[in-house]
């Protein structure tokens, strides 16, 4: 994959810095979490209380955190459409009591000064709710009252293939799988990412390895901008990403613009019991679940269970009735809880229309390839609201730090930026820039707040101020991110 056609990596934002602190206190998906975000709606302001609530706090400062809490979390709940009990509050006043223990473990106790942290020193992105990225299916989570949808996701790879199929591709099965098994993961897959499909799957041998090279092999004799993406879900962070064999896989899936995501944040050991919450992340992405093969005691299973409940459509393959790894595909058949799939090669079957990826913003990267210094709009594609660029595009301040690629930034935009019609402290970011650029710095957010201490420390006080005022930048294609480093676009006169 070009350079020109890979995802800028996404600027954190405030709220998804806040979000990840809170889902580090967490010990999984967790409803009262949820709860309280249905009253809150922001996650810097549940910190700040949940903080204040913190036993280690005078008491009056304690208690009156802990009643708003409290009160938030019945709001939610009520919000949420469920009735707050006594037996609701005690669990919530536990759930507290975890992640107060939780948030020690944190090495600062501002999340704002663990943006590096948070993304291993940049090599990982997090999106959030809002973000043009996030795939908002996950949100069909909530109907269950015991677990949630996830605060955040963190990923590698390019973060526009959550959202470059709106009916996504779901594909599992047993690890054990035998050739037939096999032979449909991978076909499926192929003829799905073929029409330019989203093909999700795990991150093991087996089905889900065979599903995501089905989709990457769909490249060959094809035009690249018209193939499906693939997004392979964990249950850790991403630095316990495995099996070791699948590394290869792994590093393919991103080389091709697809993903590696989790909702947990890095350093999470993959734990048994997260591989069935993982699986409620897959069913929830997927419009249409296939379970390949599958034993009659299996995580595939279990993710068919899920989808089941998210009202997805689950197909499964009939196998030989005298193999154990076919009897639980078999049994969700006559159990009427999946349809019996009957081709692996009729995609048009259980697929929507065949479409190119659709990029962030609703623009298909094969239409923005296409799109020239003339072009008044963008081509518009079904499924997205965001269907006009002109030339001069720039986006709003307000609207999340994810773009479009820096390529296609630089073909919607031709004419020079000013320096002098910026504002006061982008002005004074572009120095810093400069500044570092002079003294051999790697212009990472760090390195920038730490010249900004030296020549700019009113204007420039903290990583907060460092991480919006990039993040704005390079909305308006002021900075572009390349590597580690921020750097100036070529278009800054």
């Amino acid at each position: 994959m070009s350079e020109q056609h890979t995802a800028t990596m996404p600027i954190l934002s405030r709220d998804a810095i806040f979000r990840a602190a809170l889902t580090f206190c967490l010990d999984g998906a967790d409803a009262s979490m949820y709860a309280l975000f249905k009253s809150a709606n922001s996650a810097e302001t549940i910190w700040r209380v949940l903080a204040e609530s913190h036993p280690s706090k005078p008491s009056n400062i304690c208690a009156s955190a802990m009643n708003e809490l409290e009160r938030m979390f019945a709001e939610g709940l009520v919000r949420w459409g469920r009735k707050p009990t006594a037996g609701m509050m005690k669990t919530f006043r536990t759930a507290v009591a975890n992640w107060h223990n939780r948030m020690q473990d944190l090495p600062d106790m501002n999340p704002l000064a663990l943006a590096d942290w948070f993304t291993v020193d940049g090599t990982q992105w997090i999106v959030t709710p809002g973000s043009p990225c996030w795939p908002s299916q996950l949100e069909d989570l909530a109907i269950r009252s015991d677990w949630a949808p996830p605060l955040c996701l963190w990923g590698k790879g390019d973060p526009r293939a959550l959202t470059s199929c709106s009916k996504p591709l779901g594909i599992v099965g047993s690890r054990d799988v035998t050739e037939y098994g096999r032979y449909v993961a991978h076909t499926l897959a192929e003829q799905a990412a073929a029409s330019g499909h989203l093909v999700v799957s795990g991150g093991a041998m087996g089905t889900d390895a065979a599903a995501h090279w089905g989709a990457l092999n769909a490249v060959h004799g094809r035009n690249q901008l018209t193939v499906g993406r693939t997004v392979a879900v964990f249950a850790g962070g991403l630095n316990h990403m495995g099996p070791m064999r699948n590394r290869t896989l792994f590093e393919r899936i991103e080389a091709q613009s697809g993903a590696l995501i989790s909702e947990l944040c890095p350093n999470v050991v993959p734990e048994a019991r997260r591989f069935l919450l993982r699986n409620r992340i897959i069913a929830a992405l997927s419009s249409t679940l296939v379970v390949a093969q599958a034993r009659l005691r299996s995580g595939a299973l279990n993710t068919a269970g899920w989808a089941c409940e998210l009202m997805r459509e689950v197909y499964a393959a009939p196998g030989d009735i005298n193999q154990p790894v076919n009897a639980g595909c078999n049994k969700i058949i006559s159990e009427q809880k999946a349809v019996l799939l009957c081709a692996a090669t009729a995609i048009e079957d259980i697929c929507h229309e065949a479409h190119p990826p659709i990029m962030a913003y609703g623009e298909s990267e094969a239409s923005a390839q296409q799109t020239t210094e003339s072009s008044r709009a963008a081509s518009s594609t079904a499924g997205f609201s965001h269907s006009a660029h002109t030339e001069n595009t720039t986006y709003p301040s307000q609207m999340p730090d994810l773009r479009a690629p820096s390529e296609t930034n630089r073909v919607l935009r031709r004419a020079p930026i000013r320096i002098s019609d910026l504002p006061e402290t982008q002005r004074m970011m572009v120095s810093l820039i400069r500044e570092c650029n002079k003294r051999h710095l790697v212009t990472t957010p760090d390195a920038l707040l730490r010249v900004a201490r030296t020549i700019a420390a009113d204007d420039i006080p903290d990583i907060a101020t460092v991480l919006e005022l990039l993040g704005t930048m390079e909305l308006n294609g002021i900075v572009e991110r390349k590597a580690d480093a921020m750097v100036l676009s070529e278009f800054v006169a």
